[in-house]
C-alpha cells in the first residue's frame, strides 16, 4: 500500500530531512515512526501525504508513483487517506460540528448524510454533548479528538497522524491511543509519528528515525 524507495530530502541544497529511506507498509498495519524532534518525521508524513515531493527516490501509494501525479490526481489519492496534523488545524470559530462537516460537504455528500455521518462519529469517540461548541474552546484532548474524527469522516484506507498525543496528559493521550486501537481494529491502516513511545507500540511495528535515517526496522 505504502512504498518508499531510497528517498531523500534536501533543503536549501545542503540540509537532509530526510537520506535515503526505503520501507514499505502493507494494507492493515500499523507503524509508529519514532525518533527525536528533527529526526525527519513530519517531513516523512508530508511526503506520504503528497504535501511535498522528495528530492530524490520513489513514493508509491496504492500502487501508483506518487511523484508522476498532478494536482487533481494528487487529490482524488487524498480522498483515500486522511491526515492529523500536530496543531490540529480546526477553526476555531467554528462549531465542532462545522468543522467535521466541511470535508463532506467538499465531497458534495448531501446535508442528510452528512447530519448522520457527524452524529455518529461524534458518539464514537465521546464528543456528542460538544457538537455546537466553539472549537476553540475545548481541551487539548477534546480538539485532537474532534481532528481525529475530521481525518476519518470519510473513511480513508490511510491514516497519518504528526506528533498526535504529544501535547495531552497521560489520560487525554490513553483515550486517543485507544481510538487510534480501535482504527486499527477495523482495519485502517495507521501511520503514527511521535517522539515518545506507547503500550500501543506492542501492537505495531516500528520505524525509528534519526537525522533523517532510518536507524533500525
Amino acid at each position: 500500500m505504502i512504498i518508499l524507495q531510497a528517498v531523500s530530502k534536501l533543503y536549501h541544497d545542503s540540509t537532509y530531512a530526510l537520506r535515503d529511506v526505503t520501507f514499505q507498509i502493507s494494507r492493515g498495519e500499523c507503524c509508529f515512526i519514532l525518533g527525536p524532534s528533527g529526526a525527519g518525521k513530519t517531513t516523512l508524513l508530508k511526503i506520504l501525504h503528497a504535501m511535498e515531493r522528495p528530492s530524490k527516490g520513489q513514493v508509491y501509494l496504492f500502487e501508483r508513483d506518487a511523484g508522476k501525479l498532478s494536482g487533481p490526481d494528487i487529490q482524488a489519492l487524498r480522498q483515500h487517506m486522511g491526515f492529523i496534523f500536530q496543531d490540529y488545524r480546526l477553526v476555531d470559530d467554528w462549531t465542532v460540528y462545522d468543522n467535521i462537516a466541511a470535508i463532506l460537504q467538499i465531497l458534495g455528500k448531501s446535508s442528510g448524510y452528512i447530519r448522520k455521518r457527524v452524529w455518529q462519529m461524534l458518539k464514537w469517540a465521546g464528543l456528542q454533548h460538544k457538537v455546537y461548541e466553539r472549537a476553540g474552546d475545548l481541551s487539548g484532548g477534546e480538539r485532537q479528538r474532534v481532528a481525529i474524527i475530521r481525518a476519518i469522516i470519510h473513511d480513508p484506507d490511510i491514516l497519518l497522524a504528526d506528533e498526535p498525543v504529544g501535547s495531552l496528559d497521560d489520560a487525554a493521550a490513553r483515550f486517543v491511543m485507544n481510538m487510534f486501537y480501535r482504527l486499527h481494529r477495523k482495519g485502517t491502516t495507521l501511520v503514527i509519528a511521535s517522539h515518545r513511545e506507547d503500550p500501543f507500540i506492542d501492537f505495531a511495528r516500528v520505524i525509528s528515525l534519526d537525522r533523517g535515517m532510518i536507524v533500525n526496522r
